[in-house]
C-alpha cells in the first residue's frame, strides 16, 4: 500500500507530463481482472486522474473499492451502484452525468484509457467498457482519447526507493534458495533428479509465499554438458539423474509481496571423484561469459534507448573478439546459427536479451526499453533512472570434448540502470557453484 502511494505521489506526475497527457481514465469491472491492479488495488469502476497544476496529481474514483488514501474524490453512490451491476436492466443511463460533468468541468485536450494493441498491460478496457465510456463521455470528448500506452509504460517502470529496497530483498531471497539448492544440501550426484531438485526449490517458494500463483512452479535445472549421458545440446529431463561430471544452469523466480518477479539463474559443475575444480575447458567457457559482462556493462546508461543500448553493445563485444549471434527466441533454430558461426573457430558467439523486469516476468508484457534483436518494438524506449532490467545473455564457446556443439552459458541477474551506470542489488553471479 505505501509503494502504491508512493508511485501516485511521486511517480505519476512526471509520467502524465512527460506524455503530455491532462487525464487519464482507467476503466475496471470487478470479475474482470485488471492488469494494473498491482498500482491501483482492487478499485472498480472508472479511475480519472487529472493534471490540474501543482506537485500533485487529482486523484478521483467514481464505482467501488479502492483505498480511502489513495483517492481524493469519490462518486456517489447511485454511480457506485450502477458500475456494480445493480438492476442492470433497469438503469437510467443519466447516473453517469456525473462522470461526464466532472470531465467536463476539466476540459481536458488529451484523455489516456487504457486501451493499446501494442501492450497488453495497458489493454485492461474490454470493448463494451470502451464503448460505454464513449457513451458517458459523448463525441466531444471522446475524440480525445488516446492510448494510455505510454504514460503506462512510464508510470511502472519509473521506481521510488522504496520499490528498489524490497526488490533487493526479493533478489536477495531468491539467491539464497537458489544457491542452496545447487549444492549437497540438496543433490546428492547418482541419487537425485533434476525434478526432484525443481521440487524442493518449489516448496521452499511456497513455504515463504513467493510462489507466482496456485498453479505455478519453480522449473528445473538443465544439463548444458554431461560427462556420462549421450546428449551432446541441452537437456533438462526431470527424471535424469544427475551425475557426477554434469554441469548445470537453474533459471527460477519468485513473486514477492504480490508486487514483483524476479527472474535469473545460476551454474553449478558436479565434481568428478578426485576433481577439484570444474575441467579447464567449461571454466574457460564460463570465464568467457562472465567477461563479457564487464564489457556490455559499461555500455547500459541512463538517457539511451534500447536501440541504441544494443548497437553499442555488440559494437563492444566485437571489438573485443566475440561473434554476434543475434537470436529469434527459438531455442532449436538459434542453436543452429551458434553451431554454424562458431564452425572451425576458438572465438565465443554471444547473444542478448536485456529484458525488462520487475512487476511481471520477463516477457513481452513487462513494460520498459527491452535490449534484443527479438524486442525491436522497444527499441525507441529510452533507459531512465532506476531502470529495473534482466541483464541476460548468453556466450557460446566450443569445448574440445564436444566437437560441434559449443556450451551456451546463460548469464542473468536482475540489476537497475541509475546515473553512475549498471548497479548489482544482491551478488551477482561470478562463479560456477561447486557441488562435491
Amino acid at each position: 500500500h505505501l509503494m502504491r502511494k508512493e508511485k501516485l505521489d511521486l511517480i505519476l506526475p512526471g509520467a502524465m507530463r512527460d506524455n503530455n497527457i491532462d487525464m487519464w481514465i482507467h476503466v475496471t469491472r470487478q470479475g474482470d481482472p485488471d492488469p494494473m491492479v498491482q498500482q491501483f488495488g482492487n478499485a472498480w469502476g472508472y479511475i480519472v486522474f487529472t493534471d490540474r497544476g501543482g506537485d500533485r496529481i487529482e486523484r478521483a474514483l467514481f464505482g467501488s473499492g479502492g483505498s480511502r488514501e489513495l483517492f481524493d474524490i469519490f462518486g456517489s453512490r447511485e454511480i457506485r451502484m450502477a458500475i456494480a451491476g445493480y438492476d442492470y436492466g433497469d438503469q437510467d443511463f443519466s447516473v453517469y452525468d456525473e462522470l461526464r460533468n466532472f470531465v467536463a468541468q476539466r476540459d481536458p485536450s488529451t484523455i489516456a484509457v487504457n486501451t493499446s494493441d501494442w501492450l497488453a498491460i495497458a489493454d485492461g478496457i474490454s470493448h463494451s467498457q470502451y464503448v460505454k465510456l464513449e457513451k458517458i463521455l459523448g463525441p466531444e470528448y471522446s475524440k480525445r482519447i488516446v492510448s494510455a500506452e505510454n504514460v503506462i509504460t512510464d508510470f511502472r517502470a519509473r521506481r521510488t526507493q522504496r520499490e528498489i529496497v524490497a526488490y533487493a530483498n526479493a533478489l536477495e531471497i531468491h539467491r539464497q534458495i537458489l544457491e542452496r539448492s545447487l549444492s549437497n544440501e540438496v543433490i546428492t550426484a547418482g541419487e537425485t533428479t533434476l525434478g526432484e531438485v525443481g521440487a524442493w526449490v518449489r516448496e521452499q517458494f511456497h513455504q515463504r509465499g513467493l510462489l507466482r500463483g496456485p498453479d505455478s512452479g519453480a522449473g528445473s535445472p538443465g544439463i548444458l554438458y554431461s560427462a556420462t549421458a549421450s546428449e551432446l545440446g541441452r537437456f533438462d529431463d526431470d527424471d535424469y539423474v544427475i551425475q557426477r561430471g554434469d554441469f548445470l544452469t537453474f533459471d527460477t523466480g519468485v513473486r514477492y509481496l504480490d508486487y514483483f518477479s524476479t527472474d535469473y539463474k545460476r551454474n553449478a559443475y558436479v565434481l568428478r571423484e578426485g576433481e577439484t575444480v570444474p575441467p579447464e575447458s567449461i571454466q574457460h567457457a564460463f570465464d568467457r561469459a562472465i567477461d563479457a559482462r564487464e564489457i556490455m556493462r559499461k555500455e547500459i546508461k541512463v538517457g539511451r534507448t534500447a536501440g541504441q543500448t544494443l548497437a553499442a553493445s555488440v559494437e563492444a563485444m566485437e571489438a573485443a573478439g566475440y561473434i554476434y549471434t543475434p537470436f529469434t527466441d527459438i531455442g532449436a533454430d538459434d542453436y543452429m546459427l551458434v553451431q554454424e558461426a562458431l564452425i572451425n573457430t576458438d572465438k565465443s558467439g554471444f547473444s542478448i536479451d536485456f529484458h525488462s523486469q520487475g512487476n511481471n516476468s520477463g516477457s513481452l508484457v513487462t513494460v520498459g526499453p527491452s535490449v534484443a534483436p527479438f524486442r525491436s518494438d522497444r527499441d525507441h524506449l529510452v533507459i531512465q533512472e532506476n531502470h529495473m532490467f534482466s541483464f541476460e545473455y548468453m556466450v557460446h564457446t566450443n569445448l574440445p570434448e564436444r566437437p560441434g556443439y559449443p556450451v551456451s552459458i546463460n548469464i542473468e541477474g536482475n540489476h537497475i540502470v541509475t546515473s553512475r551506470g549498471v548497479e548489482y542489488l544482491y551478488p551477482p553471479n561470478e562463479r560456477i557453484l561447486l557441488i562435491h
